[in-house]
């Protein structure tokens, strides 16, 4: 990240500075002068590098309220306009109030403060702790990575190896498997559900089952098979057979009655004067011939009426059941046809359970996978796996950084718990019973390091370092330390140095300087 230039309006004690940090290089020291109560102390050189904080990330390194943000003059318009990247400008405001972000020509501003903010750590790949962290140094900053807890140290850590991400893969992960474990609980109410119907099917079909043997002990399956309007087709046909065979039989007796009678006249000629039919007497003459020819006439048609019965007995079959009785076979076909129907359901339903069996295991192992990712997106899994490779390349960093500002006395080396040993020459000594001085060299040393881990995670690396006071309390072999590793890192940053140390000021007797000065209440920037 490359900060280019700064624009800044009745912040603190400025009311209008420009300033392009671009055309800085190596150590730029800054000086200030307030010519409102003498001396240097108040004249607003913390005041530069808290408007770059606040222009970036809307939040100031001391805690600060509204009313003591904006100038105590104007009391309004309080404004920091910043351009990074040589593309990307961060106008912010109080009174009014507002948040616009521009790449090019282009407005990237959403459509709340928050969600703009998160979009400009997003396109600058850091955030306000990072930042703090790798890029300020000094008396304001309050991030103590010593006395942190082993929480608040991995998080630290987390942040400077850009591993964000692997914390929102971990949400998406808590989402899936609570999604998971929803599908899993829904298929096992399916299942409960689907089971209890297959009792409720299983004990009707049993029912049915019994009313049909009742009905299946007293027909065979030909009879069962029978549809009611072949009863009743077998019966009209039995019937009508019935009927001409009784017609047959009439004829029969009517032709048997009628060779008799002619048999009795053959036998008894006198009686022939005698109408056969209605008794009278009749003169007209008997002739045996014609009465022998009808006799054997009669006996033709019964022959042939004797045919026509056998013909009709052939046709007469047995009926199983009778239409009056075929009330059992329907209650039968749908007893049958109920079963039948249950069993469909029932195997339908037996499906449905395997089914939702299948969803579950599949879901199941799902929910465990997601288990196992939940637990290795933790701090406690990839991360502390992580933190524990890169141990021995951020103990090495530290310890560069300080054998500078101890001339080699100190040594420091974090575990994979982060828990620190201090050595002082070679003898292990706490962390507490330093004196503020060299706990500033172990301090400033851990941060450096800190910074470094930026370059391994390709994090974006601002091309600025504030140093604000960070003299404090440093003998003459640390000043002579903190100069040389000011050297070593203004190969590649640009570092403004704020001090009150005149010996350490005489070592950078050759640095550029901008003097910060306060009168009536406002500071201005000029610089040589």
């Amino acid at each position: 990240m490359k900060i280019n230039k700064i624009e800044i309006n009745n912040f603190y004690s400025i009311k209008n500075v420009k300033l392009r940090f671009d055309k800085y290089k190596g150590i730029v020291l800054i000086e200030g002068k307030n010519r409102d109560t003498g001396g240097s102390n108040g004249s607003g050189k913390s005041v530069l590098v808290e408007a770059v904080v606040w222009g970036l990330f809307g939040k100031t390194i001391r805690k600060s309220t509204e009313e003591a943000l904006i100038n105590n003059k104007e009391r309004k318009k309080c404004s920091v306009k910043i351009t990074i990247n040589d593309d990307i400008v961060i106008e912010r405001s109080r009174k009014p109030v507002f948040l616009k972000l521009y790449k090019g020509d282009k407005e990237l501003t959403r459509d709340n403060a928050q969600n703009t903010q998160a979009f400009i750590d997003e396109l600058l790949q850091t955030n306000y702790k990072v930042f703090l962290a790798s890029t300020v140094f000094g008396q304001q900053n309050n991030i103590e990575f010593i006395n942190a807890t082993p929480e608040d140290k991995r998080t630290i850590i987390k942040n400077f190896l850009n591993l964000d991400d692997l914390f929102s893969l971990r949400e998406s992960v808590k989402q899936l498997k609570s999604v998971y474990s929803q599908t899993v609980r829904k298929q096992d109410a399916i299942i409960q559900e689907h089971e209890k119907s297959i009792k409720s099917y299983d004990k009707k079909i049993a029912s049915l089952s019994k009313l049909r043997k009742n009905v299946e002990g007293k027909y065979d399956e030909s009879i069962l098979s029978l549809s009611l309007s072949e009863v009743i087709h077998l019966e009209n046909d039995n019937s009508s057979a019935e009927w001409s065979i009784a017609s047959a039989n009439k004829d029969i007796g009517v032709l048997e009655d009628r060779i008799a009678y002619l048999k009795f006249k053959l036998e008894n000629p006198e009686q022939h004067q005698y109408c056969d039919k209605c008794g009278q007497s009749v003169d007209a003459p008997f002739h045996p011939k014609r009465v022998a020819l009808e006799i054997e006439e009669c006996r033709g048609h019964i022959i042939e009426h004797e045919e026509d019965k056998t013909k009709y007995n052939d046709r007469i079959k047995e009926v199983p059941i009778t239409s009056i009785e075929y009330h059992k076979i329907i209650e039968y076909n749908q007893l049958r046809k109920e079963s039948e129907t249950f069993e469909d359901i029932k195997t339908d339903t037996l499906g449905k359970i395997q089914e939702a069996h299948d969803v579950k295991q599949e879901f199941n192992s799902k929910y465990e996978i997601m288990r196992f990712w939940e637990k290795a997106f933790s701090e406690s899994g990839i991360v502390k796996y992580i933190i524990k490779n890169v141990l021995e390349y951020f103990n090495s960093k530290v310890n560069f950084y300080l054998s500078h500002l101890s001339q080699g006395k100190f040594f420091i080396e974090f575990d994979e718990s982060l828990k620190e040993t201090i050595t002082h020459n070679k003898k292990p000594i706490h962390y507490m019973s330093l004196s503020g001085g060299e706990k500033r060299k172990i301090s400033l040393s851990v941060m450096l390091g800190l910074q470094e881990l930026l370059k391994i995670s390709h994090n974006q690396k601002s091309n600025l370092m504030f140093f604000d006071e960070v003299a404090e309390n440093l003998d003459q072999e640390g000043l002579e330390g903190l100069y040389i590793l000011l050297s070593e890192l203004k190969k590649d940053k640009t570092l403004f140095v704020i001090t009150h140390n005149n010996y350490l000021k005489s070592l950078m007797d050759n640095a550029k300087t901008i003097t910060m000065i306060k009168s009536k209440g406002i500071s201005k920037i000029t610089g040589k």
